[in-house]
């Protein structure tokens, strides 16, 4: 692996070209849809939600991708992972981890992410500064 590229786009940029490379990774690693991707982790902006895709390439080949969303609640600023891949060729590199830090900003105040797979969540707790403890 020599080149890493991290690139993030506002949901409405998103071109249904993007979709069909994420919704192959996904599918070659999960199983989803191009046209599901869009419904489920790309809802329409709003005054209060703002959809995010960000994407890394390795050597110019999709390597793993993440959705997410952000809002306002109750004064705090929201950022919610809805979707993590990292295509099974590129697992263990530090991926996931530099996925999430691209969709980090200084102005969030709760981080989650929406998974129920560990390597997900110690990704999580590298990114947004908290230590996970697998035997708790």
């Amino acid at each position: 692996m020599t080149t890493q590229t991290y690139k993030t786009i506002t949901g409405h940029e998103v071109t249904d070209t993007m979709l069909e490379e994420a919704a192959k990774l996904f599918s070659e690693n999960y199983g989803i849809c191009a046209r599901r991707l869009r419904q489920q982790y790309l809802p329409s902006a709003t005054d209060t939600v703002v959809s995010y895709y960000v994407m890394v390439t390795v050597d110019g080949y999709l390597a793993g991708n993440a959705f997410a969303c952000r809002w306002n609640c109750d004064g705090m600023t929201v950022s919610w992972v809805t979707q993590l891949v990292v295509g099974k060729d590129y697992r263990h590199n530090g991926l996931a981890t530099g996925l999430l830090r691209s969709l980090r900003k200084t102005t969030d105040d709760i981080y989650g992410i929406m998974s129920s797979h560990p390597a997900a969540w110690l990704a999580a707790a590298k990114s947004f500064g908290s230590k996970y403890n697998p035997k708790m």
